[in-house]
């Protein structure tokens, strides 16, 4: 018996000190051809199903050639699940300690012909109708290029992700707008420290990258540096849980401006959904041509997140919609309107935007959506200090407050240049409403004879002149 006791000890401590040794695995070694021809989902699935069974320590080496990956099974809608339903290509959960590699000219695409949407269970061919619809035997999603799930200390760096969008059947409408189902560059879930580093995830059906961490009280530590996630279908990054997330001089660009798009089109979302969001932080980052808004935090327990030296360019929507506390926007430029706002009790919580540029430019041609370059009604302390506002092609304002307001309340503009280059409107017309708020430093210059409308009365303000107002 003590014997066999030892000798059980020692085989569990073999099996233990082998998985904590760190491996380097080329995605070759498991198979795949990477010829841009051969289908090597399969291998992609044996080197997750390797690094998984010991727990990560390694690193998986994905060498430069074009990976084809994709692959549905049919499940006939059995115990709920989706009729057609995509399998993931590299799903990693409950490992430490790893690297995903690539190199210049890696890239992992998905097969042409994979169905996406709802379809006929019995003809196979898409279902007709544009109103909400939800039914997992019509259902066909894609599934997960990158999943990880309840990890930590994993890097994924050097990958080109093409999710395909052009090559993909489409199906009718599943979901409340569009086609709400998997189909992610990287999908990140309950995890922390991971860094996503050079990585260029486009095309795909759903989103680039989504986070998807529960409420944290130390920060998760999701860092993306240098990415691009353009032209996904729904946004470039949903950002639906977490704390702490960083973002560095990554592109979220052209989301939905590919085969098909799916509400909300942003370049970055912002929603709650699985858990609180915090402490975000996104610098000299762009969010540009977005067929919805370029950036809009709306919905859900979400606060204090920082943008620095960022650039909003919008084509067709807003450039940024956060109705969310402490939200600041520094040295941004934010090319196209910019509406609501968060109503703040507090000067901490307030919306701010600090020596930043707002324009109205053109977009390829396109004029962004609005009447008015900046309308937000209602939202206390909402701050624009040190920043340069100009309308090409808009009115200024449209800023409206009860009177009962207290002056600390207000909105504030301090140091700021207002000016108004469109001649389109008529002389004499007004230029901006402005009820409820409070200047310092604060100029505007127009290009003809137009006027403010306040609460305090009407400014008229000849062409070409200056008029600085302080209250």
């Amino acid at each position: 018996m003590l014997k066999e006791i030892l000798l059980f000890t020692a085989l569990s401590l073999c099996v233990f000190s082998y998985s904590q040794v760190t491996l380097v695995r080329d995605i070759k070694s498991f198979g795949a051809k990477g010829d841009g021809r051969t289908n090597d989902h399969a291998a992609f699935e044996r080197a997750a199903a390797f690094f998984n069974s010991r727990k990560g320590n390694g690193t998986l080496i994905i060498p430069r050639g074009i990976y084809i990956v994709g692959k549905q099974i049919i499940t006939n809608g059995k115990e709920g699940r989706l009729n057609w339903e995509g399998q993931d290509v590299l799903h990693f959960s409950n490992v430490r300690n790893l690297t995903i590699k690539g190199m210049p000219g890696t890239v992992v695409r998905y097969t042409g012909g994979m169905k996406f949407g709802s379809f006929d269970p019995g003809s196979g061919k898409p279902r007709q109708g544009n109103s909400y619809f939800v039914d997992a035997r019509y259902g066909a999603s894609i599934g997960l290029c990158i999943s990880i799930d309840q990890s930590q200390n994993v890097t994924i760096a050097g990958l080109e992700l093409d999710g395909n969008q052009g090559a993909i059947v489409m199906g009718g409408i599943y979901g409340d707008v569009g086609r709400q189902l998997p189909h992610y560059g990287i999908f990140i879930q309950n995890s922390n420290n991971i860094t996503v580093q050079e990585v260029n995830a486009h095309h795909f059906g759903l989103d680039g990258i989504s986070v998807a961490n529960v409420k944290s009280n130390t920060p998760d530590r999701i860092r993306l540096l240098g990415c691009k996630f353009n032209f996904n279908a729904r946004q470039g990054l949903s950002w639906i849980g977490g704390n702490g997330l960083i973002a560095k001089n990554c592109q979220f660009n052209h989301s939905g401006k590919g085969k098909f798009s799916s509400a909300p089109a942003a370049g970055l979302d912002i929603e709650a959904e699985y858990g609180p969001i915090s402490g975000g932080m996104f610098e000299a980052c762009e969010f540009i041509d977005a067929t919805g808004c370029c950036m809009v935090a709306d919905v859900g327990n979400s606060r204090d997140i920082v943008f620095d030296n960022c650039t909003f360019w919008s084509s067709t929507a807003w450039s940024i919609w956060a109705t969310r506390p402490g939200f600041t926007f520094t040295r941004c430029k934010i090319y196209g309107p910019i509406v609501h706002g968060y109503d703040a009790p507090n000067d901490k919580d307030a919306t701010k935007f600090i020596q930043c540029t707002i324009e109205d430019r053109a977009y390829n041609g396109q004029q962004p959506a609005g009447q008015f370059l900046i309308e937000t009604n209602n939202c206390r302390r909402v701050r624009f200090e040190s920043c340069t506002i100009t309308a090409n092609y808009k009115k200024l304002l449209w800023l409206e407050t009860p009177i009962t307001w207290k002056p600390e309340e207000k909105y504030k503009f301090i140091n700021c240049t207002l000016t108004a280059n469109s001649s389109k409107f008529n002389q004499g017309d007004y230029i901006a409403v402005l009820r409820g708020a409070y200047y310092k430093n604060t100029v505007f210059k127009f290009s003809k004879k137009y006027y403010l409308n306040t609460c305090c009365g009407s400014y008229n303000i000849d062409a070409g002149g200056n008029k600085t107002v302080t209250f």
